[in-house]
């Protein structure tokens, strides 16, 4: 059975993640649109890591706010 711990530990680090691919995305799009490329599609996914992201965030707390719960 995995622990609360380890089930925090890992969102964390799907979080970094995260936000190494967005930034990634970020600049993807930038050189699309310095290259005159359509941006559409690279937005598009840059729009799903995001919302994506929102997720993993929120899931975190929860999991950081029941971990206290049961720590006092």
């Amino acid at each position: 059975m995995v622990s609360i711990a380890d089930r925090i530990e890992r969102a964390r680090r799907q979080i970094e993640l995260g936000r190494v691919a967005i930034t990634r995305q970020k600049e993807m799009v930038e050189r699309h649109r310095a290259d005159g490329r359509d941006t559409r599609p690279a937005e598009d996914l840059l729009s799903v890591l995001e919302r994506t992201q929102k997720v993993f965030e929120r899931d975190l707390a929860d999991l950081e706010r029941g971990h206290q719960r049961r720590l006092r």
